[in-house]
């Protein structure tokens, strides 16, 4: 495989904008920001205790930013928290039934695109969300 030049990788970059840009197109209003949403799905998935520095992790965000968010969330009632149970300085967060609620209806229209581009893709579509995967796990390493 050949090095790429910057121009290659700029339009790479490109590629991946107007993606990112295409899937967060919607015409029905949000009650949530793109980052709140973020933030309340890591928690809605999470299986385990889950603390602010973790969606930080998780993210990407700073976690100045997640502390706005999270506030901002809490405030709502869309999520609670309480102690850590090891670490009295931390506390674990938890998606409210609120929250949930919330969750399904600012998703429904940014998640139409997607089931719309599964069906038109069929199994490139799995390849595809396979491999995003994969660079998502090197570029965690590499950062």
């Amino acid at each position: 495989m050949t090095d790429l030049t910057w121009l290659q990788m700029l339009t790479n970059q490109q590629e991946l904008h107007r993606f990112a840009r295409a899937l967060l197109t919607q015409t029905q209003k949000r009650t949530l920001t793109s980052s709140e949403l973020e933030l309340l799905s890591l928690l809605y998935l999470q299986t385990e205790n889950i603390t602010p520095l973790i969606l930080s992790r998780q993210s990407g965000m700073k976690k100045e930013a997640v502390s706005r968010c999270l506030r901002q969330l809490f405030e709502r009632g869309l999520i609670e928290k309480n102690r850590h149970p090891q670490d009295e300085r931390s506390y674990v967060l938890y998606i409210t039934e609120c929250g949930k609620t919330t969750l399904r209806e600012n998703y429904g229209p940014i998640l139409q695109p997607l089931y719309d581009l599964r069906r038109n893709m069929g199994t490139d579509f799995d390849t595809l969300f396979h491999l995003i995967k994969k660079a998502n796990a090197q570029i965690t390493e590499i950062i």
